[in-house]
């Protein structure tokens, strides 16, 4: 009840009349973007509920071209699974020494004599092994035999665009610190960053950030390298790794940013429309 009351009295201290929506960037013709801006005080019931249903839009759509932000939360979870299903396949071939065909008949066998008690549960990996590592366990069962199958699919790169990559930012291991070392002709030290530029082939109008909670040079090489529709089973284990315990949670952690945005922009909407008696479309 107390944080009700906070929140009640906390909105009554917001000024409506600060609301604004920006409209889409548009190029004109001296090369340069222009956005509208109106405040919402200023808006018709019509603009309000277009404004309001734009918002849901980019929260729910399910356009696979355009998917809201909450679609895409999905997929990420996906995404760390589907990467945690093929490493753990990797892990346990390598590690136990158990083929993608064994690991097949294993599950086979594990569902078919436990048809009854996996009637209405999805099994994870857990379920099935009781000394799974922790980063494994809640894998889906049926994502660890898709990946023995070469079933996975292909990882959609979609969100995770060059700028988005490069955006992580860098930090060299100290190992490779001395591997990156060069000299010019004249016998002097080059500069780190050139040749990082050179052997990843990032151009000089790209930003590279100098990043003490960025990708170090081998995990900025293998994000760089993914290409578009790539199966799963053809990702080397760095890609995987990176994308499962740096990358994709960076991706979710922009990801939930948006939502928050969206959804306070829907609030806002909210108490324009209130104060104006409107009742918004649902």
């Amino acid at each position: 009840m107390e944080e009700k009351l906070t929140e009640a009295m906390n909105k009554k201290q917001v000024d409506i009349n600060s609301f604004v929506w920006k409209g889409n960037k548009v190029l004109d013709s001296t090369g340069k973007y222009s956005q509208s801006e109106k405040k919402l005080v200023s808006m018709t019931k019509t603009e309000l509920d277009y404004c309001y249903d734009y918002c849901k839009t980019m929260l729910f759509n399910k356009d696979p071209q355009n998917p809201g932000r909450y679609v895409v939360l999905e997929e990420i979870a996906e995404q760390k699974d589907r990467c945690g299903a093929e490493l753990f396949v990797r892990y346990i071939n390598r590690e136990k020494d158990v083929s993608r065909f064994t690991l097949t008949e294993m599950i086979n066998d594990f569902n078919r004599n436990n048809r009854a008690a996996l009637k209405d549960i999805k099994p994870v990996l857990g379920t099935m092994f009781d000394n799974t590592p922790d980063e494994y366990s809640k894998v889906p069962l049926s994502l660890i035999m898709d990946s023995c199958l070469d079933k996975l699919g292909t990882f959609n790169k979609k969100h995770i665009t060059r700028t988005f990559i490069l955006k992580q930012g860098i930090w060299l291991t100290p190992a490779e610190s001395k591997e990156l070392i060069e000299v010019d002709s004249n016998g002097n030290t080059r500069d780190r960053i050139e040749i990082i530029r050179e052997r990843l082939n990032i151009k000089e109008i790209e930003k590279l950030y100098i990043n003490s909670k960025g990708l170090n040079y081998t995990q900025m090489r293998a994000m760089l390298g993914i290409r578009p529709n790539k199966k799963y089973a053809d990702l080397t284990t760095i890609q995987l790794e990176t994308l499962r315990y740096r990358v994709l949670f960076n991706l979710e952690d922009t990801v939930k940013n948006h939502i928050e945005s969206w959804e306070k922009r829907m609030e806002e909407i909210e108490m324009v429309a209130e104060s104006k008696g409107f009742k918004l479309c649902q």
